[in-house]
């Protein structure tokens, strides 16, 4: 985590990546391009991670194997999780082996390090973590809201000396010694000012923000200013945010958003975040974990997860992969160029929060919404989406594809051209400007020749081509499994029947309908070519080839 936590640090030190589009009246001509500065789209993917729970096996988490696989198919590559110890003060046995479960997909751990009610010490803890697999464990972070769970008049000097051990004992310990400490997370944030200084305990400072059912951004000015006058500045990270949905909750308790709200909700929450300097943000959490008798909706800690406890998808769940799928784009860092705009926005709203990403192939994914409320946390109802139409112009021709993030992951428009208009609202819209407009549309055809009066011709259709090259392609590594994604390719009068899907030397061929393959047995220290091409009745088209970098 060490070696992100800087990367994502330049990042941010590079831009302050959440941008106000000018906003003018008039669309002029600017009488020199308007640069919009850019960041690498992969560092929002890697600023992602969520809260699991793999020694819980009363729940859904005692299946591994299908929290893996949904981590995977949501595209997280970074996960929180509470680490306990046996009677033996050895790492549980099944809870080691759902940690290896999760690693072997190339998802790591920040661990909660124990608490003084359980067995082991903080030494004990740091043993523990030396006995999973190298890699596996990015961050470890010491006792979680004790404020909120130990007992009134000791809780302090608790966490206090648990934090002073774990930061010994993990600097001193050679497997370990390179791991980032992060600072106790306390549930009130009015806490704070009881604590001492835990600077010399800690390398990253760790807050929870929960918005309770507000807007995303309410409530980290806050905390993070009650933190930070406890603890020396130090790299931020939220190990604890997001929504639930038990609508039938207390009104004295966490205030609860429809589904559809908390859809809207979870891509702006990251955005807010990384734009505030938070160099990762865990959100809670992958499954509804805690059962609740007859769907009573009453019990917010019943509710919080992005998949319900029967691993049906929620609507948030799809917003966030869509969004990591827009997004995603693991390579060796570079340097994204600012996207150049022709004109001032046309249409732009006061309320407009924009982000510009790039990835490693020109392609830029552009991130905006009106930064207002989707739910009414009195009426506990959600609010119409009032949107204002919104018109970007470039200084040269793309590929545009305009989604709805909240809406799943098929685009809503796509065309070729120089300017893009669009609905802005409280949900999150992406625009994808492919440099290379051949592999979002076709050109259009030249117009008929005019007919001779005498006699009317009939009407001849296109000739069918081969599809055009297939859209951008992304890679994941995942341990020794690598997943390609591609868009679809153009069929060009003659639909798609299949894509040859090239990773070094192996190779697949799959169904005109698919988007992804996966390889397995491949060597992460290896530089890889990977080519897809289409076909269809015509035959095969030209292929789209990236490289996959060796890691």
């Amino acid at each position: 985590m060490r070696r992100a936590l800087h990367a994502c640090a330049v990042t941010i030190a590079m831009v302050a990546v959440l941008l106000a589009v000018p906003v003018h009246r008039d669309a002029a001509v600017a009488a020199e391009p308007i640069p919009m500065p850019a960041v690498p789209a992969d560092s929002l993917v890697d600023a992602y991670g969520l809260g699991i729970h793999t020694p819980f096996l009363d729940t859904p988490y005692a299946d591994a194997e299908r929290v893996a696989d949904a981590l995977e198919d949501l595209g997280v590559r970074h996960v929180r999780d509470d680490l306990f110890l046996d009677a033996d003060l050895r790492i549980n046995a099944r809870q080691a082996q759902a940690i290896r479960t999760i690693a072997d997909r190339g998802v790591t751990f920040n661990l909660i390090m124990g608490r003084p009610d359980r067995p082991g010490s903080p030494e004990d803890y740091v043993r523990a973590v030396t006995q999973l697999p190298a890699g596996a464990v990015t961050s470890v972070e010491g006792i979680n809201e004790w404020d909120h769970f130990g007992p009134d008049g000791a809780w302090v000097l608790q966490l206090a000396d648990w934090q002073a051990r774990l930061y010994a004992s993990i600097k001193t310990t050679p497997e370990t010694r390179g791991l980032p400490v992060l600072s106790p997370a306390l549930a009130f944030r009015n806490n704070y000012g009881l604590l001492p200084d835990l600077s010399p305990f800690s390398d990253v400072a760790n807050v929870h923000i929960y918005p309770g059912g507000k807007r995303p951004g309410t409530e980290e000015r806050n905390v993070v200013r009650a933190l930070l006058a406890v603890l020396d500045r130090k790299p931020l990270v939220t190990t604890e945010t997001g929504y639930h949905n038990a609508l039938n909750a207390l009104p004295n308790v966490h205030r609860p958003v429809s589904e559809r709200a908390a859809a809207l909700y979870h891509p702006r929450l990251l955005l807010e975040h990384v734009q505030r300097g938070h160099l990762r943000t865990y959100a809670y959490e992958l499954i509804d974990s805690v059962p609740e008798p007859f769907n009573a909706r009453v019990n917010p800690e019943s509710h919080f997860g992005l998949l319900r406890r029967d691993w049906s998808p929620k609507p948030a769940y799809t917003a966030m992969k869509t969004l990591l799928g827009l997004l995603d784009d693991p390579g060796p860092a570079f340097t994204p160029k600012p996207l150049e705009l022709a004109r001032v926005a046309k249409g732009w709203p006061g309320d407009g929060r924009w982000m510009v990403t790039q990835k490693r192939d020109g392609t830029y994914v552009l991130l905006g919404y009106r930064d207002v409320d989707v739910w009414d946390t009195t009426a506990n109802r959600d609010l119409p989406l009032e949107p204002s139409r919104v018109t970007l112009d470039f200084t040269r021709d793309y590929g545009i594809t305009v989604h709805r993030v909240s809406e799943g992951a098929e685009p809503v428009s796509s065309s070729v051209g120089s300017s893009v208009e669009f609905d802005l609202d409280g949900g999150v819209t992406a625009i994808t400007l492919d440099p290379d407009p051949q592999s979002t549309s076709d050109p259009q055809p030249s117009p008929d020749p005019e007919p001779t009066p005498d006699p009317e011709p009939e009407p001849v259709a296109n000739p069918a081509k081969a599809p055009t090259r297939p859209g951008a392609v992304t890679t994941v590594t995942r341990g020794k499994r690598v997943a390609v994604r591609w868009r679809a390719a153009r069929p060009r009068g003659s639909a798609v029947d299949r894509y040859r899907v090239r990773l070094g030397k192996q190779v697949k061929v799959v169904g005109g309908k698919q988007r992804r393959v996966v390889f397995r047995g491949v060597r992460r220290d290896v530089r890889l070519l990977v080519a897809v091409r289409a076909r269809n009745d015509v035959g095969w088209g030209a292929p789209r080839r990236v490289w996959r970098p060796a890691r």
